[in-house]
């Protein structure tokens, strides 16, 4: 299973409310195969991965996405290339 962590800011900025609609409307398709994780907010991920900027996604820990909320077809081509 490919785990994804999503990064927004708290409260989320208008990118970060815009990805994580994207991620709730891709969770059923990906069931199964696809963990969805989602931090708002500092913590201990952002520092672990040294995230400055929100909003961001990291497939399998590695940073793939930061400071825009992507298009559904770039997220999914995102997740074709770690293997989904």
């Amino acid at each position: 299973m490919i785990k994804v962590e999503v990064f927004a800011s708290m409260p989320p900025c208008s990118g970060g409310r815009l990805l994580l609609k994207l991620i709730e409307s891709v969770k059923d398709k990906y069931a199964g195969r696809v963990e969805f994780i989602v931090f708002q907010g500092e913590n201990e991920k952002t520092e672990e991965y040294g995230i400055k900027v929100t909003p961001a996604i990291v497939v399998d820990k590695d940073i793939r996405i930061i400071g825009v909320c992507p298009s559904r077809e770039t997220l999914e081509n995102a997740l074709f290339e770690a293997g989904v």
